[in-house]
């Protein structure tokens, strides 16, 4: 993957997305989390006003209810009788319940306060039956005014502390409702606050995502219009966001694939022109050099003088040589045709080196390097004339690259469901520039080649559904590699062999 440059910092979409969607969700949940505290506040706080209203209306009318006691005990003096007895008793009773609802919701102040006023009442229903009714009972009227005037002033007390209470509930009520105003006007403020918030991190946030796509999209876009313009060589610039930047990478690698295609279809189309033209020169020169060399022969025969026939046979050889090249060109240029069989592939790579060995020009005495063959036995289902014929190849090759004193090796082993073969030598290598040309048509590192061997063995070896490779060999030298398809089990062998 192409890195960004270390200006450029890296980052992954799907963490900012994530982040980005969690602030958002936390936000929400926040503010739905405030509103509903707020809410059941509020809603708590309206309650208790409700109920401290409603104690505010008991308390006064706890006045209304001493009123109405002394009231009942005034009637009882002027009427001079016992007839508002019962009802004074009635509401002496009434106010004790009322006292008693009102008591669970005071606090130490207000209930001391309740508790004079419960004082205050059964002091006055006292004085009620232990002075005022025996004073009428006795007609002693100056009795009835000192009670009466106690009286009096048992009522205002209570009044006086029953209209306190109805303050301290009202009092209360009004804090009560206020706190209520205060939590609905916090959730609105926060609600409001949130929602801004929420805006302003979702607005800049999605510019910066929006960038975080753009930017590499509009990459792609422009390296897309270069490419269908004719521009090859374009490649998307490095992106810093790691999903996008293997988007980026795989295009990149579209295009660096494309560019190869082309260049290898442009490569084929260009050795199947020099195929076509390479077969119609070597068709149109071969019988013209088999007529020559037809007369040169003769002409051996015929010549009298021992310099005249060395210099004919030097001539056949130079035409023996330009026929080589036609029929390599032909080779070359022309499908082959194979004939597949169940091959020994040990027996096949010895029988090979034996040919080369024997078609191999002499050197000087101790100038031939020897070969070595280390091969595995193992039944490959191969044409054993254009295998044979490869090997010998890259045999001749290694031999010529060698000197006397080195030793060319020939391996064979069962590689997977594949069987390979290596050649290798001591001699000066490949240079780097070379390798990767070496199997096309023309190229030749040597004085004396045609650069026709090396590509008819890729054609050949490709025609199996095999590859061919060469590399450095450490410590000098090169290695020469096949790679064929095919091994065969003795199962096989035999299905084959039959058919």
């Amino acid at each position: 993957m192409v890195m960004p440059p270390a200006s450029q910092r890296i980052y992954r979409l799907r963490r900012r997305l994530l982040l980005v969607i969690s602030l958002l969700v936390a936000l929400v949940v926040l503010s739905g989390a405030a509103t509903v505290v707020t809410g059941l506040a509020s809603r708590r706080a309206i309650l208790e006003a409700h109920d401290l209203q409603v104690a505010s209306r008991r308390a006064a009318l706890l006045s209304v209810t001493a009123r109405e006691q002394y009231i009942h005990e005034a009637h009882t003096i002027i009427l001079r009788d016992r007839s508002h007895v019962e009802h004074h008793d009635a509401w002496v009773n009434e106010l004790g319940a009322k006292l008693a609802e009102l008591r669970p919701s005071l606090g130490a102040e207000a209930a001391a306060q309740l508790d004079d006023i419960g004082k205050a009442s059964r002091e006055l229903s006292q004085l009620f039956s232990t002075a005022i009714l025996p004073a009428i009972d006795r007609q002693d009227w100056h009795e009835v005014h000192l009670a009466h005037a106690r009286a009096n002033a048992l009522v205002d007390h209570m009044t006086e502390h029953a209209d306190r209470l109805a303050r301290h509930f009202d009092e209360r009520a009004l804090s009560a409702e206020h706190r209520a105003e205060q939590f609905i006007r916090f959730a609105l403020l926060l609600a409001t606050a949130v929602c801004a918030l929420a805006a302003a991190l979702a607005v800049i946030a999605g510019r910066k995502l929006w960038r975080s796509f753009s930017t590499p999209l509009s990459s792609l876009e422009r390296v897309a219009g270069r490419v269908a313009a004719g521009d090859r060589s374009a490649r998307v610039e490095p992106v810093a966001a790691v999903e996008l930047a293997a988007v980026a990478d795989a295009f990149n690698r579209m295009l660096d694939a494309l560019s190869r295609a082309e260049a290898d279809l442009v490569a084929s189309e260009r050795l199947a022109a020099i195929g076509r033209v390479a077969a119609g020169v070597a068709h149109e020169i071969n019988n013209p050099i088999a007529v020559i060399r037809g007369y040169v022969k003769t002409m051996v025969k015929e010549a009298e003088k021992p310099e005249l026939r060395e210099e004919l046979s030097i001539l056949d050889e130079e035409a023996a040589a330009c026929q080589r090249i036609a029929e390599e060109l032909l080779m070359y240029a022309r499908s082959p045709v194979l004939a597949p069989r169940p091959v020994q592939a040990m027996e096949l790579i010895q029988n090979a080196v034996e040919h080369c060995e024997g078609a191999a020009p002499r050197r000087a005495a101790g100038e031939a390097p020897s070969v070595l063959v280390d091969a595995k036995p193992a039944f490959i289902n191969v044409d054993p004339l254009r295998i044979r014929q490869v090997i010998v190849n890259l045999v001749a090759n290694a031999r010529e690259a060698s000197s006397g004193e080195d030793e060319v090796i020939v391996r064979g082993r069962q590689q997977d469901d594949g069987y390979q073969i290596e050649v290798l030598d001591r001699g000066a290598g490949i240079p780097e520039d070379a390798r990767e040309r070496l199997f096309e048509p023309f190229f030749t590192t040597r004085r004396n080649g045609t650069g026709l061997g090396l590509a008819v063995c890729y054609g050949l070896v490709t025609a199996h559904g095999g590859t061919i490779r060469a590399e450095s060999r450490p410590g000098g030298g090169s290695r020469f590699v096949v790679d064929l398809p095919g091994v065969l089990v003795e199962e096989e062998k035999e299905a084959q062999e039959r058919a």
